[in-house]
Parts: structure tokens; C-alpha cells; sequence
């Protein structure tokens, strides 16, 4: 049974966390998108066997199994129902007075759905409670929009609180015919020029017009393009050409009082880099820095050294910890912990050919971040 508690009003579904999901979501760099993806596979898994309990028309999630390539910048869990659309927003708001719905589930063509549903995820209780459902006709009357976020918003007290309904609704209901606007897909120049503008972007869907934004993500191919960008390894080539992905900076920026003889091996190198990023930890009471030194020796060669540091002049989490993994076969290569006094740690410095892919796993307690990288 899918349902953990039987109330016809407002169902709640059974959600199990799910090891193997949370793992799989690690290789996405962005903390919040990562918690994003992984409630979203939760949710899916939850609806899905709800729906095929409850409702005799087959159901499928869209436009495929896992499209992370719309999770990681589009909140919203579309599902095919029948002939019908239905988008289901998640929250894990308690009591949410509110379903703010991105415009692009509402007017993009392929996209908008005949039916929002409003849901409140629990990952502790383990359990997604569906309180509110309404229409896209019912949505573009009487919802406001919000420039700002690109959002319609409509109060619960407007909502169809009562799911007993949702069936016979789907059975009596003839489908309304919507007509949102299609958008021509851009011309390969323009698109990889938009790729290329939103690959560092934090909100990508705000950072230009609907019309461009609508166009590029209603393309299957620049669409997985952009995943594909956004999420893709740390390069050090990359740096020695100071281009910086997401978050990174050079340590100037980050950590001014620390000089860069504090992070210099003792190698005979040509070049060195020092870059760094901040990580937050939902165990830890302030951002960390993660910290990289990297020696080029050659065109082929790179001696690197990996420092964990508190963000301020605090003393690191006791028992937090910094590993290093081989990508291609998991295998851990080292791992170091702070102690009560450790004001950083260090994976010892090492040698490795460039080209090497490599992952950095921080972790204190349940809370945990990774670092993808090619050397």
C-alpha cells in the first residue's frame, strides 16, 4: 500500500529515503539543487504508485523517468495521467498558505498542465501529503503572478482541498482544450551564446527574458545541454585559463589573510593555483572552505593539495570529515578528521597526471557534499 494514512481529504503517501538515490544525487554540485533532485525522485516514487493504485488511466512521469536535465532549474514533479497533465509542487513548508507554481508549467507550450497539485514533504516522517489541487484554467484566472520570481500564486482558501473529488474530477471532466504560447527554438548560435551566459548563473530561469529562457528549455537538446554544462567536473585546465565554474573562487577572495605559501608544496613547479570554494553543511554552525593548491609541473603532471578551513577564525566541526575518492571506480584513497581543535585538515599533497578524474567528499554527521574534479 502506497498510502500511509487513509484520509480521503488529504492523502499522505508513504516516502521511504532511499540510499541509493541520495548517492546517485551527490554527483550534482549545488547543495540545493541536490536536495532538490533527490526529494523530487523521492516524490516521484511516492506519486507513482499512489496514482496507479487509485486511478485506472496509466500514468507515467514526464517527459521521462528522471529528468533531472528540468529538476535542476525548474521546481515541479509533471506526470501524464490519462490524457492529462498534472504537475505536483513540492513543499517543506508545514501548513503552506500558499502554491507558488513556476510560469513555465502554466505557459509554455508541452509543458502547461490541466492540473496543479499541492504537496508537503516530510522526509523526516518519511511521507508526502497531498492538501490541494486546482485547475490551469482556474490558475490563470484567479492566481496572481509574480514578476519578480516568474511565479503564479494562489491561496489555499482558493484550492480544492477535498481529494475524494480528484477521481471522479478526472472521470467526469471533459479535458479543456490550452493554448499557451509555443516558442521557435533558437538558432545554435544564440543557443550555445545562452548556455554559455547561464552555465554560473545561481537562477538561470531569471537571469534572462521568458521568451529566450522558454525557448532554450523546450528544446530537448540545449535543455540537456545546459544540465550537462552546469554539472559538469571542476577543470584545473579550466583555471589555468581563469575560468571558474560556480562558486569557486581564488583564494585572495575567500581567505585575503592567508598568504599563498600556506597552501604551496614544496615542489618545483612553473605555475601554482589557488582556488577555493565555501560548503555548507546542514550539521555545521558556519560555512567551511575547501580549498585547493595545485603545482603544474608540466602539460602533464600536477602536484595538488586539498585543505578544509572554517569559514571565520573558529576552529573546524569536531569529526568532520575530508576524503578522496578515484571517480571511475569509487575506490577511497585517503581520508582525514578534525579533531576538537583542528583549525584545518588536509588531504596529504599528491602527484597525478592531468586528465585525472577525482572526487572530494566532505561529511560531519548525516550531512554531506562532493567535489568532482579533473586535474
Amino acid at each position: 500500500m502506497s498510502v500511509l494514512f487513509d484520509n480521503p481529504l488529504q492523502p499522505a503517501l508513504r516516502m521511504p529515503a532511499n540510499v541509493a538515490q541520495w548517492h546517485h544525487s551527490q554527483s550534482i554540485r549545488d547543495p540545493a539543487v541536490r536536495w532538490r533532485l533527490y526529494l523530487h525522485q523521492l516524490s516521484l516514487s511516492a506519486l507513482m504508485s499512489w496514482f496507479q493504485e487509485e486511478f485506472e488511466q496509466p500514468v507515467c512521469p514526464w517527459p521521462h523517468g528522471a529528468p533531472f536535465d528540468i529538476w535542476h532549474v525548474v521546481d515541479g514533479l509533471p506526470l501524464t495521467l490519462g490524457n492529462r497533465r498534472i504537475v505536483v509542487m513540492l513543499s517543506e513548508t508545514v501548513e503552506a498558505a500558499d502554491i507558488q507554481i513556476p510560469q513555465e508549467w502554466v505557459d509554455l507550450a508541452g509543458w502547461a498542465a490541466d492540473y496543479y497539485i499541492a504537496a508537503y514533504v516530510d522526509v523526516d516522517d518519511e511521507r508526502l501529503v497531498l492538501w490541494g489541487y486546482t485547475t490551469h484554467d482556474y490558475l490563470k484566472t484567479r492566481a496572481i503572478y509574480d514578476a519578480a520570481n516568474r511565479t503564479y500564486c494562489l491561496k489555499d482558501r482558493d484550492m480544492v482541498q477535498d481529494f475524494s473529488a480528484f477521481w471522479v474530477t478526472q472521470q467526469l471532466d471533459q479535458p479543456v482544450e490550452i493554448a499557451p504560447k509555443s516558442f521557435p527554438t533558437p538558432a545554435t548560435i544564440e543557443a550555445e551564446s545562452l548556455v554559455q551566459m547561464l552555465v554560473d548563473v545561481p537562477e538561470p530561469r531569471l537571469a534572462v527574458s521568458f521568451s529566450q529562457w522558454a525557448a532554450l528549455l523546450s528544446c530537448d537538446q540545449w535543455r540537456q545541454r545546459l544540465y550537462q554544462r552546469r554539472n559538469q567536473p571542476v577543470s584545473i585546465a579550466d583555471w589555468l585559463e581563469n575560468i571558474f565554474e560556480q562558486g569557486w573562487q581564488t583564494m585572495d577572495s575567500l581567505r585575503p589573510e592567508l598568504s599563498a605559501s600556506t597552501f604551496r608544496s614544496t615542489v618545483a613547479s612553473t605555475a601554482v593555483l589557488t582556488c577555493g570554494k565555501k560548503i555548507f553543511l546542514n550539521k555545521a554552525p558556519d560555512d567551511l572552505l575547501l580549498m585547493f593548491s595545485v603545482d603544474i609541473e608540466s602539460n602533464t603532471n600536477r602536484n595538488i593539495r586539498i585543505q578544509l578551513y572554517p569559514s571565520g577564525e573558529s576552529l573546524l566541526p569536531s569529526d568532520v570529515v575530508l576524503a578522496l575518492e578515484l571517480s571511475e571506480t569509487g575506490e577511497l584513497l585517503k581520508t582525514v578528521k578534525a579533531g576538537s581543535q583542528d583549525n584545518f585538515i588536509q588531504i596529504p599533497p599528491f602527484r597525478c597526471s592531468a586528465g585525472q578524474r577525482l572526487k572530494v567528499h566532505i561529511q560531519l554527521d548525516d550531512s554531506a557534499c562532493q567535489e568532482e574534479f579533473i586535474s
